[in-house]
């Protein structure tokens, strides 16, 4: 992918921050930016109850909304745009209400206009609570202008 090779990872923060900035899908569940350098991002949640499903757990839409955004976040870490071609999520042990989410993704591979992306979601005691796995496409353009 285009910038892999020259993004610094304080352009990947100004990328992560502009991100933040217009996504408010994110502030909704209070999901907040840890974390980014290139090609790696961490995200954390605590989980209230009008998040909650009928079981009184953290409802898997949302794990999956903070998953996705945190995949999102790592694949466009190098301010090329990138979106997700294809994801799929294994849903481990249910979030309890209270509990505080980390979400970590790490680049595994990028290539060309593809990149893989693992997230591992854990609770603040570091008992793991998914996973997911993400396939980026590269499309057009850039996040935030640099020199």
């Amino acid at each position: 992918m285009a910038n892999q090779d020259r993004c610094s990872d304080a352009l990947a923060t100004r990328v992560g921050e502009h991100m933040m900035e217009n996504s408010p899908v994110l502030h909704h569940w209070g999901i907040e930016l840890s974390e980014i350098t290139n090609g790696a991002v961490t995200m954390r949640m605590t989980v209230r109850k009008d998040m909650s499903n009928l079981h009184g757990q953290c409802h898997g839409g949302v794990l999956f909304t903070m998953a996705d955004a945190c995949f999102g976040f790592a694949a466009n870490s190098y301010n090329d745009r990138a979106v997700a071609a294809s994801c799929e999520i294994k849903y481990l042990k249910p979030a309890e209400v209270g509990e505080e989410i980390i979400a970590r993704a790490t680049e595994v591979w990028r290539r060309g206009r593809s990149g893989l992306y693992d997230v591992a979601m854990t609770n603040q005691n570091g008992d793991k609570i998914a996973i997911m796995r993400g396939h980026a496409r590269l499309t057009s353009g850039t996040h935030v202008e640099t020199d």
